[in-house]
C-alpha cells in the first residue's frame, strides 16, 4: 500500500501533513484567479507576487493565509493591497485544473521543498516560464519541477557568491589563484565545483584563499540549496508516524 508522502535523506517516509497540500491549492486557486479571472499578465503577477506581505506571511505558514481564506481570497487581498480593484470571488471552482493553477501549485511545493523565498524562486523561475514548462512537466512528480528550479538557482547563485564569484572579481584565474595563495589547483578547482566543501578547509587554506582575493572567509564559503525531500510515494513498512509540521 502506498501513501502520499516525501521520502526525506535518510530514507525515512514521512506523511506530508494536510497543511503542506492546503499551501499548494490555496497558492494554485489565487494565482489561476489572478491570470484568469483578473486578467493580470504573468510578468505583472510576478511582480505583484514578489514584493506581496501576504506571500512573506505564506512562506512563513500563517495560518490567516494558508487556511484562513481561499485562494480567490488570497489573491483578492494581494491585488487590492497593490492597489488594483480586485474582481469578485468565483462562486463555482472550474473542475479542470489549469496551467495557471499548476503553477502556483508547484511554487508552493518547491518554496517548502527549498526553504527558498518565492521573490527567490521567481528570479530564476518567473510565472510566464513556469506556466510554459506546464507540458510535460505537469504529469512528472513535484520534486521533478523542484529539482529543476533549485538546479537553476544553485546556478545564477554561483556566479554571484562562493569562490569562484570572489575570484573572478580579483581577476584572477584558478592557477594564479593557486600561485598566489599556496592552495592546490585541484582544490580550488573542486571548491568551485563545490565537490569539496570549502566549510571544511583547514583554516591556514581558507585564510590563505580570503587574503588573496581580499575578504573575509565568509564570503568564500556559499553551499548550493539541496531539494529536502523527494515525492515518490510512500509504502507501509517504512512509514514514519508524525507527520511534517508546516
Amino acid at each position: 500500500m502506498t501513501y502520499p508522502g516525501v521520502v526525506d535523506k535518510s530514507g525515512i517516509c514521512r506523511i506530508l501533513s494536510d497543511s503542506t497540500f492546503l499551501e499548494a491549492r490555496t497558492l494554485g486557486e489565487a494565482v489561476d484567479f489572478a491570470l484568469c479571472d483578473q486578467g493580470l499578465n504573468p510578468a505583472e503577477l510576478t511582480a505583484i507576487l514578489s514584493n506581496a506581505l501576504e506571500i512573506k506571511q505564506f512562506e512563513r505558514g500563517m495560518p490567516r493565509v494558508i487556511c484562513g481564506m481561499s485562494g480567490d481570497e488570497l489573491a483578492r487581498e494581494i491585488i487590492a493591497r497593490a492597489g488594483l480593484k480586485p474582481a469578485e470571488c468565483r462562486e463555482i471552482y472550474p473542475f479542470d485544473r489549469s496551467p495557471q493553477y499548476w503553477a502556483g501549485w508547484v511554487l508552493a511545493y518547491t518554496q517548502w521543498a527549498s526553504c527558498l523565498g518565492f521573490s527567490d524562486l521567481f528570479e530564476v523561475a518567473p510565472l510566464d516560464w513556469v506556466i510554459g514548462s506546464y507540458h510535460p512537466l505537469h504529469e512528472a512528480p513535484e520534486d521533478k519541477f523542484a529539482g529543476i528550479i533549485i538546479e537553476k538557482w544553485n546556478k545564477a547563485q554561483a556566479d554571484k557568491k562562493g569562490l569562484k564569484a570572489a575570484r573572478k572579481a580579483a581577476g584572477l584565474t584558478q592557477k594564479q589563484l593557486a600561485t598566489q595563495s599556496g592552495v592546490k589547483l585541484r582544490a580550488i578547482q573542486l571548491y568551485e565545483q563545490n565537490q569539496l566543501d570549502l566549510r571544511r578547509a583547514s583554516v591556514s587554506s581558507a585564510l590563505a584563499l580570503a587574503n588573496t582575493l581580499n575578504c573575509a572567509i565568509e564570503d568564500l564559503v556559499w553551499q548550493p540549496v539541496d531539494l529536502e525531500y523527494n515525492s515518490k510515494p510512500c509504502s507501509s513498512e517504512n512509514i514514519k508516524t508524525e507527520s511534517i509540521a508546516v
